[in-house]
């Protein structure tokens, strides 16, 4: 039987509207798992509504990633916080990766030691042995998800975690100038009746993470788009008024796993409606790939290189 809360003494406690924004797990699914597996285990306030605390919340955005994952819920819902971790651990290692990939902790350990250099020599030996793509999949996203994983369970501290994104950030911009420079020299840009697609670059105003933008902006750079990268949280009114401004042809968001599903998708919905028919509007990041069901009619989902390419290979062929 659910305890009541006392909402004094904690006052971190969510209702379970704010639970479903946080997760993107429906209230009906979340009363289900609680007759069905026995989790979540709310308590309840003095009107008799449920309440769920840190704990209970991070073990539920767990239990979305493995189910995002393709896990069934009677197989994961009832585990226990560090299985949970575990299973995730191991889900983010893809079939075939190399070694470096594999081996994510010798990455932990260069932030632990404090060794910004190092770490900076070590991301760029990587990118040049791996090259760009695909040391963005085989190794930069997987090590992201560790990171985040290392933290959550007091392994890495919030300014170690800055450190990872600050030196990633720097060395994925040197290679994105990198390629600028050369595709420059080897005579890259087109006429006027053949130039390659515009890209807008940038997040909705609540997403203020940006190493997923900068990714993609480097899959445009390898397909030799012309990008107008505006950083993160833009106003949908700016995004609209940047389109006409830079004549963009191509509007690309990118979205992470935590942001509340129902409002993204509403966002979407609006600025789809909102920009010209011949403005694409594409979503990467993980939020794209775990709710692809739920994207709104004319948004396209691109979450790595190969769907990029995919992607302009389409608009290049209904272009000319």
């Amino acid at each position: 039987m659910n305890q009541t809360a006392d909402c004094s003494q904690a006052p971190n406690l969510r209702s379970i509207a704010e639970i479903e924004r946080d997760t993107g797990l429906g209230k009906d699914t979340l009363r289900i798992w609680e007759r069905r597996y026995g989790f979540p285990t709310p308590l309840r306030d003095a009107r008799g509504d449920r309440l769920y605390d840190q704990p209970q919340l991070q073990r539920l955005l767990r239990i979305k990633q493995l189910l995002d994952a393709g896990h069934r819920p009677g197989k994961v819902v009832p585990l226990s916080l560090p299985v949970l971790e575990a299973l995730l651990q191991a889900s983010c290692a893809p079939a075939g990766q190399t070694d470096a990939a594999t081996d994510l902790d010798d990455w932990l350990n260069l932030l632990e030691q404090g060794q910004p250099a190092q770490l900076r020599a070590a991301l760029q030996q990587q990118l040049q042995q791996l090259g760009l793509s695909q040391a963005i999949e085989q190794l930069l996203v997987p090590l992201g998800h560790r990171i985040g994983q290392a933290w959550l369970a007091d392994r890495l501290s919030i300014h170690q975690e800055h450190l990872f994104s600050e030196t990633l950030q720097s060395v994925l911009r040197e290679a994105i100038a990198s390629l600028d420079a050369s595709n420059a020299s080897d005579g890259a840009s087109a006429s006027s009746s053949s130039r390659p697609p515009r890209v807008l670059l940038t997040t909705l105003p609540q997403e203020q993470h940006t190493l997923g933008l900068l990714m993609a902006e480097c899959y445009f750079a390898l397909a030799r788009c012309e990008r107008v990268a505006l950083g993160p949280r833009l106003p949908p009114s700016e995004i609209l008024s940047a389109v006409g401004h830079f004549q963009i042809d191509i509007v690309a968001l990118s979205i992470s796993l935590h942001a509340s599903v129902r409002e993204i998708a509403d966002q979407l919905a609006l600025l789809r409606e909102q920009l010209s028919p011949e403005v694409e509007l594409w979503v990467g990041g993980a939020w794209a790939g775990a709710n692809r069901r739920r994207l709104p009619k004319g948004v396209l989902a691109v979450i790595n290189d190969a769907q990029v390419n995919a992607g302009l290979a389409r608009w290049r062929a209904a272009h000319g």
